[in-house]
């Protein structure tokens, strides 16, 4: 089987490197900006988490404890099934929207940081 021959001419150059990663960093003078976004995007999280966990928890709680909003109807329509078919996916719209636009804020705000550095 044959090979095919190269000819090396000197070191690589700036383009066959591989690009600088932040495990590289001696200092870890980048690693504490990444943790402080990850800490805000994590709290983002977990408040939509709670949102979301609070709508889903707190329906089911409020039809037991009120048994007499289940006899509810509009327009021939059972009020529990009109807050879960209309009501929640709204809340659920709402909250994702909100988690997106915060997450992008703190990317924003992360980049601009690092290019002031």
């Amino acid at each position: 089987m044959m090979s095919e021959r190269v000819t090396v001419t000197g070191p690589p150059s700036a383009a066959a490197r591989p690009p600088h990663r932040a495990a590289e960093d001696p200092e870890g003078t980048s690693a504490a900006p990444v943790r402080s976004l990850m800490r805000v995007q994590a709290a983002h999280a977990a408040l939509t988490c709670a949102i979301v966990a609070l709508v889903g928890g707190g329906l089911p709680l409020l039809f037991a404890w009120e048994p007499a909003l289940s006899r509810i109807r509009i327009l021939g329509v059972r009020l529990p099934w009109l807050v879960l078919s209309v009501v929640v996916p709204v809340v659920w719209v709402a909250v994702a929207r909100r988690h997106v636009r915060l997450a992008e804020r703190a990317e924003r705000d992360f980049a601009a940081m690092t290019r002031h550095e």
